[in-house]
């Protein structure tokens, strides 16, 4: 994954002089090494020699495209204003594409297949099969990777299965009310998109998709602080006040956290979920497997990335020694509402809660941390009993494993005031852009309100435990019925020996 120009490369907003030379193919390949390095991107020419060892991913991940196109690379990863911030003094001339070989015909621009008509997904799992026939293998081991064996993210979604619906009858369901508020906010229903790293990994439109989906069904935004679009560009594509939220992997400097926080609070963001249970990044196997070079446009470059895989490319951006004391430093510079993503146990619920807080995310990151971490709802049964045995006020959300309108209702019944949509957000982001974002967001409220009615439910405040069954729930051997579409999705970890 090819990243973004060291910060020298951006101090200049000049765009490149109209009254430029044109450079053939064969030209281009001839400056093919790390010592004479000329890229094209966009059908421009540059030589970014100088910059290679500064370069915050390593010289490797651009010197592998010198002498050639690394626009779609590029396109992966940075913001479409990157282009408008190249040094003058690195442009070189306009690429002549009526040299180009056929053989590097398509490396410009990505190919494209045939897709069905957005129509016949009906379901997360629909998304998500379009999807992985989209994806470059690097991203789709990125994003489906988790933890050792993987089976705290297979239990993310087996768990729904261990509760089961005690539906109300003759109930008047004529009109029901799926709207809710969370973290002071008002939502079409109690879901938001969560932060997933990287978006345009996945699709061009990356976090703007996302942001734009989200808006159009009434629901918030959680933006990652590592993301692929910077926040003036998510700010930029908002029609009208929708509700952003920043999540934080805060930086081993301070400096650098709190100005990711003033440049959140400058584009309205309203809550800062910091992330907890990502001292260090976990075992992922999938995405280790691929040396990949990465960093995010969001983060502040002098960090060297690795070479490892994504996601050890970002652990230089975590600061593993932050604690409970460093809570009062946030609180002290920032009036956002504060809220901490990934407790696991009802012990540091407890805590945050004694400590003022605003809210918790009961999460297990999706299960790529720590494998055999319990699921989000699961905690949700042993939190909730502790917090009003202390009458004990703080907003709870969960995510992990949300896939169908159903696993709200359960998730709401249990005592979450919301959940997070992570993976299933991106299935839809790369299948179909932003318009499979808003169709599956959209799909998911439906489902929702589906599941209200038929359980006799006429509105968000009136679901609880009198509507599920759950006495297996916390029993990991129980059998459940399988999920076959997930279980059709779902691609075993094998050996690659």
């Amino acid at each position: 994954v090819f990243f973004r120009f060291h910060q020298r490369l951006q101090r200049s907003s000049c765009r490149p002089c109209t009254m430029s030379k044109t450079v053939s193919w064969s030209e281009l390949s001839k400056h093919s090494s790390a010592q004479d390095c000329w890229v094209a991107l966009h059908g421009k020419v540059y030589d970014v020699t100088q910059f290679l060892a500064e370069h915050p991913g390593g010289a490797k991940v651009i010197a592998k495209w010198a002498g050639g196109d690394g626009t779609k690379s590029f396109d992966a990863i940075h913001p479409k204003t990157m282009m408008q911030q190249l040094s003058p003094e690195t442009f070189i001339g306009d690429l002549d594409e009526s040299t180009r070989p056929k053989e590097a015909a398509g490396s410009a621009v990505a190919e494209e297949m045939v897709l069905p008509p957005i129509q016949t997904c009906l379901n997360s799992y629909d998304f998500e099969a379009v999807a992985r026939k989209r994806m470059q293998k690097e991203n789709l081991d990125y994003l489906t990777s988790a933890a050792d064996d993987e089976v705290t993210f297979r239990e993310n979604s087996n768990v729904f299965s261990r509760v089961w619906l005690r539906p109300s009858i003759l109930v008047n369901i004529k009109e029901v009310d799926t709207t809710c508020n969370m973290l002071g906010a008002a939502s079409s229903f109690p879901a938001y998109v969560s932060s997933v790293a990287l978006g345009k990994l996945y699709h061009p439109d990356g976090e703007c998709g996302l942001a734009i989906g989200a808006e159009k069904i009434g629901i918030p935004f959680a933006i990652p602080c590592m993301g692929s679009n910077t926040f003036d560009e998510i700010k930029s594509v908002a029609t009208g006040n929708p509700t952003r939220w920043l999540q934080l992997y805060v930086n081993p400097d301070r400096e650098k956290a709190l100005d990711m926080i003033r440049r959140a609070e400058a584009i309205g963001t309203e809550a800062l979920l910091i992330t907890v249970d990502a001292p260090v990044f976990g075992k992922r196997e999938r995405d280790r497997r691929n040396k990949v070079e990465v960093a995010p446009v969001n983060q502040k470059s002098g960090a060297k990335a690795s070479s490892s895989g994504v996601v050890m490319a970002l652990q230089s951006f975590v600061d593993c020694t932050l604690t409970w004391d460093d809570m009062k430093w946030f609180r002290s510079v920032t009036k956002m509402k504060i809220v901490l993503k990934g407790v696991q146990r009802w012990e540091d619920a407890v805590m945050a809660a004694e400590a003022g807080l605003d809210g918790i995310v009961l999460s297990n990151h999706g299960g790529r941390q720590l494998d055999f971490a319990r699921s989000g709802l699961e905690l949700l049964a042993e939190v909730m009993p502790e917090l009003r045995k202390r009458n004990l006020n703080i907003e709870v959300l969960m995510d992990g494993g949300v896939r169908r309108g159903t696993d709200i209702f359960k998730a709401i019944a249990l005592g979450a005031n919301g959940v997070g949509l992570g993976r299933s957000a991106i299935w839809a982001l790369g299948s179909y852009g932003t318009e499979g974002v808003e169709a599956y967001l959209q799909i998911l409220k439906d489902e929702f309100e589906l599941c209200m009615k038929l359980c006799g439910v006429k509105s968000v405040a009136d679901i609880g435990p009198q509507y599920i069954s759950c006495d297996f729930l916390q029993a990991h051997v129980t059998a459940a019925p399988a999920r076959t579409l997930a279980v059709g999705q779902y691609v075993p970890l094998k050996s690659a020996l």
